[in-house]
């Protein structure tokens, strides 16, 4: 949003909480097999730095207070989104940690238990196969990676089979322990002993600061993970066709 805005002459400012850019795309990108998403980012560093209308503020957080608001033309959102975490007895111990952790230095132990087979899920399981962890998926639903293309999901699940990932499908984690998860499937309930249990069931919006400017008369541009968590190219496109509308 802020390239094609910056490209049409707009003079923009992004806010970026974090010492980066690239939001949830840069911990998710950590696996070799994702090399093609760090290119993006990279990509835009290198745009965005090209373009003397665009500034880049990197480790500054906006939030509904923020003195900045009150300047702006035009206020773009995008805060993406927030981890989904189910109402499972023992999810806060502290055996267990979420995806982004455990892409970003969290340490997983040997034994690792991903609860949620997803798309997130599914690829960090791989990621830690080939690191040479002992990994288990656990999907409450009849498939893993349903929300991958075809033949991206035909590759990611031969892959998690050449790994010796464990997949348990139709499996839902009813309790999480000091020592693993309690999971429950069509026949029975069954222990997984483990080091670490990664919580992958999802996200949601993160619209707090959405809601919190429009409850105060703000109009505001909402985009990406914000409004509905989907696949980085939907979030792209979308950001495109605002900026355009500017």
């Amino acid at each position: 949003a802020a390239r094609v805005a910056g490209l049409r002459g707009h003079t923009v400012d992004v806010y970026e909480q974090e010492d980066r850019i690239g939001g949830v795309l840069f911990p998710a990108a950590t696996p070799d097999f994702k090399r093609e998403l760090r290119k993006m980012i990279d990509w835009w560093a290198v745009e965005l730095a090209e373009l003397p209308t665009v500034a880049l503020h990197l480790g500054h957080r906006i939030t509904a207070d923020s003195a900045e608001i009150t300047t702006a033309d035009e206020i773009i959102v995008a805060v993406g989104s927030e981890p989904l975490i189910p109402p499972i007895d023992g999810i806060d111990k502290p055996i267990v940690m979420g995806v982004i952790q455990a892409h970003t230095g969290g340490d997983p132990g040997m034994r690792v238990v991903v609860c949620g087979g997803g798309l997130s899920g599914s690829d960090l399981a791989l990621e830690l196969a080939q690191a040479g962890h002992e990994v288990t998926i656990v999907e409450m639903m009849d498939d893993i990676a349903r929300d991958m293309l075809f033949l991206n999901r035909t590759s990611l699940v031969r892959a998690l089979d050449e790994h010796n990932v464990r997949v348990l499908t139709s499996h839902q984690v009813i309790q999480v322990t000091d020592t693993g998860v309690v999971v429950r499937g069509p026949d029975s309930d069954l222990t997984l002993e483990c080091d670490t249990v990664v919580a992958a069931f999802g996200v949601r919006p993160a619209n707090r600061l959405a809601e919190q400017l429009t409850a105060r008369g703000v109009a505001i541009h909402p985009v990406g993970d914000c409004t509905e968590p989907r696949k980085v190219g939907d979030a792209i496109n979308d950001a495109f066709e605002l900026a355009l509308a500017l």
